[in-house]
């Protein structure tokens, strides 16, 4: 028998079929990633949000300095000067460690977050 001689079979697939095998597997992967990354862009946010409360935090200080520094508070004294001073490093020390805390946090708030959606 030659390959002339072969009868001719046609595939009979239904569409509906085809696409539903391609789509199923394909919502499958696009619904993963999109989870994947909204708990991403969480977490940017909450490092993010970390950071901003760092900022203001620093600006209060920055603002107490320039308050010591110009006398607006009485007159200048080295005691005033040096509490002052010591406030201010107190704060931020505070804000510093809170921080690094906070930002140590994240990575296992991450991971949290991918477990569960597992």
């Amino acid at each position: 028998m030659t390959t002339l001689e072969l009868p001719l079979t046609t595939l009979k697939t239904n569409n509906s079929d085809l696409f539903t095998w391609w789509y199923q597997p394909w919502v499958e992967s696009t619904n993963s990633a999109v989870k994947l990354q909204r708990i991403w862009l969480e977490t940017l946010n909450d490092a993010l949000r970390h950071e901003f409360e760092f900022f203001s935090t620093m600006a209060t200080s920055y603002s107490k300095l320039t308050h010591c520094m110009m006398g607006l508070g009485g007159p200048q004294t080295p005691e005033s000067m040096a509490s002052c001073y010591h406030e201010i490093a107190g704060d931020m020390t505070e804000a510093t460690l809170k921080r690094m805390r906070k930002v140590s946090e994240l990575s296992d708030d991450f991971k949290e977050r991918i477990w569960c959606e597992i």
